[in-house]
């Protein structure tokens, strides 16, 4: 089975089990596994073509393997057909080259460029301990989070935290297996610190510390996302993944009038909403339906 491929490289002494439960992580797997020592875990189901598993390998693991094996995981998972959706990528500062007010204040100020959002969050790890304030760089696929290591994993220093979803994270795993030096470039690379000196992007000046933090990593990188290209048939495939569970609440509820109605109002508020695209993949359903 899959899972006994993956689980050979478990830090020694651990290894997997079945759990007689179902599992929810954004979608629904029929049965859940868990490592013995619970660090890595995840769901899997039966389809039409084979099974569909979700694996998720959280930090705790990494920090148990040796490092030798980070690439011969990758590959592995990648040879047995996973597709990465979300990839994290530490880039710790020993130097401690600014403080959190400072980079706090920096977000607040605007004094970024590459992402659209910033905002502070404290948070507790646990109830009844002072709040661990995050500054948060970016949102939905590229997050770069700002964090006080020491308080949170012990270690003396000062964390920026990439967080990548989708093609994002996917990318980053292409380049990784061709250069297994290049993560850190991409934390410098999500987000770049300065102020402008005059009204066009041309005039940015990079903050000292940031260049510093750059240099550290041996430079920065950008991700490379694939071109965007609108396809009815992965639409049609995400509607049956996300939106059929809610569709079915609908026509419980409501009853077949009523569910009848909810249709006809989704299809008049996306008429409304058609783009370019979508009028040609009108065009060519219609043609394959003339054509049989």
């Amino acid at each position: 089975m899959i899972l006994d491929s993956v689980c050979e490289l478990l830090p020694v002494g651990d290894s997997w089990s079945l759990l007689n439960r179902s599992l929810f992580l954004g979608e629904s797997f029929t049965s859940a596994f868990c490592s013995i020592r619970g660090k890595l875990y995840g769901g899997y189901r039966r389809e039409n073509t084979g099974y569909k598993i979700l694996l998720q390998i959280p930090g705790s693991y990494w920090s148990q393997l040796e490092t030798s094996n980070y690439l011969s995981l990758i590959e592995l998972l990648s040879d047995l057909g996973f597709h990465f959706t979300r990839v994290d990528i530490a880039l710790d500062d020993y130097d401690r080259r600014i403080d959190f007010e400072s980079v706090k204040q920096t977000g607040e100020l605007g004094h970024y460029k590459l992402v659209n959002t910033y905002k502070c969050v404290e948070s507790s790890l646990i109830r009844g301990e002072l709040p661990i304030p995050t500054c948060y760089f970016g949102s939905s696929d590229k997050i770069l989070r700002f964090y006080n290591a020491e308080v949170i994993h012990g270690i003396e220093a000062d964390r920026w935290e990439l967080q990548l979803r989708g093609d994002h994270a996917q990318s980053v795993i292409c380049d990784y297996l061709e250069d297994q030096n290049c993560l850190g470039e991409f934390v410098t690379g999500a987000v770049d610190f300065g102020v402008l000196s005059g009204e066009s992007w041309d005039s940015f000046k990079r903050f000292d510390w940031w260049e510093g933090l750059r240099v550290k990593a041996g430079g920065a990188k950008k991700i490379q996302l694939p071109s965007f290209n609108p396809c009815f048939e992965k639409s049609l495939k995400w509607l049956y993944a996300q939106v059929a569970p809610t569709l079915a609440v609908a026509y419980s509820g409501y009853g077949q009038d009523g569910f009848n109605q909810l249709i006809n109002d989704l299809v008049n508020v996306g008429n409304g909403r058609l783009k370019m695209y979508h009028h040609q993949w009108i065009n060519e359903l219609k043609k394959e339906y003339q054509n049989g």
